[in-house]
């Protein structure tokens, strides 16, 4: 929470305020919050940094999970006394581990290998290939999606097509009533034309 404190960003300011303010949300310790977590049913969320939130996520009951990505990116450090012979050592040390890969297969060894849950990994120990029932749901959707806009415009075409003949139809009819008003008058015209001339 102390990363808030100091922030000069107003979301987090705003997110530090009510988190301060509001007894139910601030836990003392990682354990307390990640039982929280699991004692919510999904209706609480705890930020913790990722290693942390990575090594539980591998752990019984296998009940979490990590929802979106790194809201910052923080390193470790390893302390020692001021000018102490020891830390150009450990920096090249680390930075060595660092390009050789061992960091990471470390992480993996503690944090995935040994983990407690199924991470996506199949028997053999490979990562799981994706197969169809997996991701049949979404096909279900997109099939139905495309089903849907069928018929909708199939239902329009029709509509539009019946529209458009009606309308042909009810412009047809206005003309013919329409040349048989004129017709009638022209004809009631000349009779009483015919009609004065006679007399």
């Amino acid at each position: 929470m102390w990363g808030f404190m100091f922030s000069t960003y107003t979301d987090q300011l705003r997110q530090q305020n009510y988190a301060t303010n509001a007894d139910t949300i601030m836990v003392n310790t990682y354990a307390e919050g990640i039982d929280k977590v699991r004692r919510s049913k999904g209706r609480y969320a705890f930020l913790l940094e990722e290693t942390a939130n990575e090594y539980e996520n591998t752990r019984k009951p296998c009940d979490t999970m990590k929802v979106g990505t790194n809201l910052n990116s923080l390193g470790y450090g390893i302390a020692t006394k001021i000018g102490n012979p020891l830390r150009g050592s450990l920096n090249l040390a680390i930075l060595y581990l660092q390009e050789k890969g061992e960091l990471k297969r470390l992480e993996n060894k503690w944090w995935y290998d040994r983990g407690q849950c199924d991470q996506g990994m199949s028997e053999s120990g490979n990562s799981a290939s994706l197969n169809l029932s997996k991701v049949a749901g979404i096909f279900y959707i997109l099939s139905c999606g495309m089903v849907l806009s069928l018929v909708t415009a199939f239902a329009e075409y029709i509509y539009r097509t019946r529209k458009q003949r009606y309308d042909a139809i009810k412009f047809r009819h206005r003309d013919i009533k329409m040349r048989n008003k004129k017709r009638r008058r022209v004809k009631s015209e000349s009779s009483i034309h015919a009609l004065n001339t006679a007399l």
